[in-house]
């Protein structure tokens, strides 16, 4: 059985910063709910795979997203400063063929820590066709009463399933050269 992740740690020039979802939901906005489930998870794989000693060094992380929501890249920034600090490439081209697509682009990334970089593209199955359609027709919170609270019962589903997945069964990995 899998364990939830409750919090991915980092650190900074001061001390070590515990991130948890509540904290990306609080930044990001309620609206992006799926992309702090989505990168908690995905930032808790990397730093397992990449710098399983202790928590990497938020100067260290390098990122590449091949999609760039509003919510991903604001997640990928409080985890990691990334984006500010000019450490944060978006390439909607970048991944295997088989990572599967998203709204615009498709659902890879390339964490970089020090030397060691690893890509990871999402399992398919998670973003099903449905949901995408879903998200171009409600994201912007349009659509009747019934359509956005079925909207929502599909975004805590995916949730669910996004926290609850055994890493072998959410995300795919590869080793890529920096």
């Amino acid at each position: 059985m899998t364990v939830p992740i409750q919090f991915i740690t980092v650190r900074d020039q001061d001390g070590v910063i515990a991130i948890g979802r509540d904290d990306l939901v609080r930044y990001t906005g309620p609206d992006q709910i799926v992309a702090s489930a989505l990168c908690l998870r995905l930032f808790a794989r990397a730093f397992s795979d990449l710098s399983p000693e202790a928590p990497p060094h938020r100067n260290d992380i390098r990122v590449l997203v091949a999609f760039p929501g509003d919510g991903i890249l604001d997640c990928v920034e409080m985890i990691t400063r990334a984006r500010t600090r000019n450490r944060l490439v978006i390439d909607t081209e970048a991944g295997p063929p088989e990572a599967p697509l998203s709204v615009a682009g498709r659902f890879y990334f390339e964490i970089a820590i020090g030397k060691k970089a690893m890509g990871y593209w999402l399992a398919k199955g998670f973003f099903t066709d449905s949901f995408i359609e879903q998200i171009k027709r409600h994201q912007d919170g349009t659509g009747s009463t019934q359509e956005l609270a079925d909207y929502q019962i599909a975004k805590h589903a995916l949730i669910g399933r996004l926290l609850g997945a055994p890493d072998e069964q959410l995300f795919h990995a590869r080793e890529v050269t920096i």
